[in-house]
């Protein structure tokens, strides 16, 4: 940033001047106006503020901070580049401050996580997990040292839950320090931030984030949907961007598509919002689910305006299913090739698209309309479907033989109907472990979730260790990481 030379040049001519973490108005105003994606008014701020107080080491915090999310959203390489440039300069400015205050060791166990949360989505895995380990260790010890201080509970929260993201083959560099994930206890102690944080006057600004990162630990971590719709009620008419992304995404996953889409519609984005274009994607998936071809300008203005990778052939795939159900088949055909054309494999949405290019012929319609109703918690429509296929005819494929008997499972499943849903369950386990697509490693991971909320924990166990033994599918780590959670909440 501009004021990155400034702060050099003050520093420089002396070297007796010492620096210090204020976290005063003008920087909690930052902060908060980063967190509603307001980065260039946040950095005006931050401009103010360095020629009042040049020595407030806590700039180098907020600025890594609005780096990051604007990284993390943009997935634009030259921001990821220029994020990784600056954390060092940063970083060294921040450690010869020398600090007893509780922001010394935060700001730097943060600027690690955010490296290292970026790190995750560009596919340096390795490196996300060295970054992992240092600030493991710095906000451990900061908790010691002030353990009345909010913000180590947001991050070592954050931190325990989320160290099964990182792929097993990376373990051990985890495990060389000591370092163990628990859910249970980073959940409890980002829960404990929340209360925490209402009780507050100067960490209000850190409920909005707390909020969001809790939201999605609970979505995917977790197993309890009891405590996604308090959450959604709690957040959903907050104005915040990231919390209307995080309330769509709640919504979408307890299967209330219509209300997914209302939040997305009656979201105000205004001039000073930076870009969040996912959205848009996001709701094209949800106008889809529910059969409604306004889906098709949502995929293309995504695909038009957005400049990094990820979901782009997802978009296009999607494109192609609404081609495909709508008799169009010269445009299924354009656009499932556009697939092929466009870089970017990081994300499972992603992989399922080039493997569809690459491997599958053209989806039963039935089927597919199965799965879009059923992603958008159209359950009867979705099993009306199903029932409209005559298996003896139309099924002369593994796949669809597989992906009949778990789509099955899931209506059976979230009709109330648990028996009748592990038996289809298991039909795809036995016709499909060894098999490339992920029904059979769903399948078992749905029979593990079903005996965990029925009490049933050594079912459970035994089911979601049949999905992690199963290697080499569709979604393999994030249904492996699934399951260890699984794994890890009973423990």
């Amino acid at each position: 940033m501009k004021y990155l030379s400034i702060i050099i040049f003050v520093l420089l001519i002396s070297n007796n001047i010492y620096a210090d973490f204020l976290w005063n108005k003008k920087c909690i105003n930052a902060y908060s106006l980063i967190i509603q994606l307001k980065f260039d008014k946040a950095e005006l701020i931050l401009e103010e503020e360095i020629k009042e107080n040049p020595n407030n080491s806590l700039v180098y915090f907020i600025e890594n901070y609005s780096d990051y999310l604007k990284t993390l959203i943009s997935e634009e390489k030259k921001d990821f580049e220029k994020l990784k440039k600056n954390k060092e300069i940063r970083l060294n400015f921040i450690i010869k401050d020398r600090s007893s205050s509780p922001w010394y060791l935060y700001s730097q166990a943060e600027i690690h996580l955010q490296t290292a949360a970026n790190r995750l989505k560009f596919g340096e895995y390795f490196y996300a997990a060295i970054e992992i380990n240092k600030s493991y260790r710095l906000i451990q010890k900061n908790y010691k040292l002030f353990p009345k201080f909010i913000p180590n509970k947001k991050s070592l929260g954050l931190l325990y839950a989320t160290i099964g993201s990182i792929p097993e083959k990376y373990h051990w560099i985890l495990n060389s320090i000591g370092i163990e994930g628990n859910i249970n206890s980073g959940l409890k102690l980002i829960n404990e931030a929340i209360q925490e944080i209402k009780d507050s006057k100067n960490f209000e600004v850190l409920l909005e984030e707390t909020y969001f990162l809790y939201s999605f630990l609970k979505m995917n971590l977790d197993n309890n949907n009891d405590d996604l719709k308090t959450i959604l009620s709690e957040i959903k008419d907050n104005d915040n961007l990231l919390l209307k992304f995080a309330s769509n995404r709640i919504a979408s996953k307890l299967g209330q598509n219509d209300l997914a889409i209302n939040i997305l519609e009656n979201t105000k984005v205004e001039k000073d919002h930076y870009p969040f274009l996912y959205l848009d994607y996001l709701l094209g998936v949800n106008k889809q689910n529910k059969m409604d071809n306004s889906c098709v300008k949502h995929f293309e203005k995504y695909l038009h305006n957005f400049k990094g990778k990820n979901y782009k052939k997802s978009a296009l795939m999607r494109l192609s299913w609404h081609s495909h159900i709508n008799g169009n088949e010269i445009k299924y055909e354009h656009y499932k090739n556009l697939i092929n054309s466009v870089n970017g494999k990081q994300v499972d949405a992603d992989k399922e698209a080039q493997s569809y290019f690459d491997k599958s012929k053209k989806p039963q319609i039935n089927l597919l309309k199965a799965r879009l109703f059923f992603d958008g918690g159209y359950y009867e429509l979705a099993l009306e479907e199903l029932q409209k296929i005559n298996f003896t005819n139309s099924f002369n494929k593994s796949k669809n033989n597989l992906e009949y008997f778990y789509r099955l499972g899931r209506c059976m499943e979230k009709i109330g109907n648990d028996k009748s849903a592990i038996e289809y369950y298991n039909k795809t386990i036995k016709s499909g472990s060894k098999d490339y697509y992920y029904y059979a490693a769903k399948s078992a991971l749905q029979i593990g979730l079903i005996q965990e909320r029925n009490k049933n924990y050594q079912e459970a166990k035994i089911y979601f260790n049949i999905c992690i033994d199963m290697k080499s599918h569709q979604y393999e780590q994030s249904l492996e990481q699934k399951a260890r959670a699984g794994i890890n909440r009973l423990n």
